[in-house]
């Protein structure tokens, strides 16, 4: 990657789980990525309560996919049922693609957001800027465990954001 993104002084954005790639793409990349920018990223791992958050959603997933499939199991994230896994995503819903890989590519990624190593020696290893900005209708959670991360990445900073959707993006930058 860094031949394809030439000397550096990048700055990479990504919102909910894109904003766990953009932290990886700077860890990858540390001379090309100046600047990162989380947007409402889903950081759980900051969160010792959210275990219990993310069992009982893992069990709703479990019950839609068995008795109705994984349609199901997709529609309770857009609805806002998966209160931990899928919080905030009820703002999403009616933008959503809803075609015949959507439900798969929501059950192929959704095991990454628990399971994103956040252990604060690997964390150090990013040189670039990071901000974590949080969106005005992100959900309590996601704005606890966002504070939380800021906390334990140290030089980082924290952001109120005053819009949602893509004009948050550019109030984030």
């Amino acid at each position: 990657m860094p031949e394809a993104i030439g000397t550096g002084g990048l700055t990479v954005v990504g919102v909910d789980i894109g904003a766990v790639i953009a932290f990886e793409l700077g860890l990858a990349n540390p001379g090309a990525i100046e600047r990162v920018v989380m947007v409402d990223p889903p950081l759980f791992g900051t969160l010792p309560g959210a275990t219990a958050g993310i069992s009982t959603d893992v069990e709703l997933i479990r019950i839609a996919v068995e008795e109705e499939g994984e349609e199901a199991a997709y529609e309770l994230f857009l609805g806002g049922a998966l209160t931990t896994l899928g919080a905030g995503a009820d703002r999403l819903g009616r933008l959503a693609f809803r075609g015949p890989s959507a439900a798969r590519s929501f059950l192929v990624e959704l095991p990454a957001v628990p399971a994103w190593p956040l252990d604060p020696t690997r964390l150090s290893g990013l040189s670039g800027r990071v901000t974590v900005a949080s969106t005005p209708t992100a959900p309590e959670v996601l704005t606890d465990a966002a504070a939380a991360f800021v906390a334990r990445l140290g030089g980082s900073e924290s952001i109120g954001l005053e819009s949602d959707g893509p004009s948050a993006v550019a109030e984030a930058l």
